[in-house]
């Protein structure tokens, strides 16, 4: 599955920002500055899922895991970055 998903990288990051994107202008139009700040958010937490897939490092808040790190650490790293990815991209943040 892995392997897979290496060879098709590319799919898989432009599928994250696509989405990203979709869903920013789909549920955040009108109001730019709630735009950038999820469209940011959301694509600081798919570049750590990319890199996963990819052999980078892994970038996540302050800290991150290089290429080289445990594989299993990796793992869970990225893991975490796609669930904070997920929430962000289904919670809503509407200012009242």
């Amino acid at each position: 599955m892995r392997i897979f998903l290496y060879k098709n990288r590319f799919f898989l990051g432009g599928g994250l920002i696509f989405a990203s994107l979709v869903n920013c202008f789909i549920r955040y139009d009108g109001d730019w500055g709630r735009f950038f700040t999820i469209f940011t958010i959301q694509i600081w937490f798919a570049q750590g899922v990319y890199n996963f897939f990819s052999g980078g490092t892994i970038v996540v808040a302050p800290w991150g895991l290089d290429k080289n790190a445990d594989p299993e650490w990796r793992a869970a790293l990225a893991c975490f970055a796609l669930f904070i990815y997920l929430v962000v991209f289904f919670l809503d943040f509407k200012a009242y």
